[in-house]
């Protein structure tokens, strides 16, 4: 991968989960799609928009994977079989805010996700509790509050950021490179933050 920053994930209106990852030229570098009718999380990654050519699959492992989501480790292969790393939640650490570690294929952590206003989910859950308004008072909150989430590498330097972008059912993100992308960092950190999106979209 060559992948030229900053990259740009747009959720297709769909019923079902679907999205289109581009590059700072516009360049189409993945469709992923989500498994639908499953018992665990499992998404699939083409590279190509009829989604003939599949590349990698992420599939979460543990207990009753696809419930306990704060547990689970998504693990992402390629289609030959070779295991490229995996996104790991930090325990109940992640029921109140982001908290992740994406590990290499050894198993070691290679970078550590937070969310940079956990204080935001914090407010979106209060607001959710409210019968009727609250769900609409939510749609307007989402709208116009955005959050952020730093990707740090092993050595405590800031790699990556992650924002949501202001769109209609949260449609729209963004991945910065903070520093130079380093050699065999790519396809891991691409397909890690795809899998941290999707989780993070799902709880708001």
């Amino acid at each position: 991968m060559n992948l030229a920053f900053p990259l740009t994930i747009t959720f297709k209106l769909s019923l079902f989960t679907e999205l289109r990852v581009t590059d700072a030229s516009g360049q189409l570098i993945a469709v992923v799609k989500e498994k639908t009718f499953s018992i665990r999380d499992e998404v699939r990654v083409f590279s190509d928009e009829a989604r003939q050519h599949q590349t990698h699959s992420m599939r979460a492992r543990g207990l009753l994977a696809g419930a306990l989501d704060w547990k689970a480790r998504r693990v992402i292969v390629r289609t030959d079989g070779a295991e490229v790393g995996a996104l790991q939640a930090q325990g109940l650490r992640t029921l109140w805010a982001a908290g992740y570690d994406l590990l290499g294929p050894d198993g070691q952590t290679r970078f550590t996700i937070r969310d940079d206003q956990p204080w935001l989910a914090v407010i979106e859950g209060v607001i959710d509790a409210v019968p009727l308004i609250g769900d609409v008072i939510a749609a307007g909150f989402d709208y116009f509050v955005n959050p952020t989430y730093t990707v740090t590498d092993a050595g405590g330097t800031a790699a990556f950021r992650v924002r949501k972008r202001r769109s209609i059912f949260s449609r729209r993100f963004e991945i910065e490179e903070l520093r130079s992308t380093r050699a065999g960092e790519e396809e891991l950190v691409l397909l890690g933050l795809i899998q941290l999106i999707l989780r993070e979209r799902e709880r708001g």
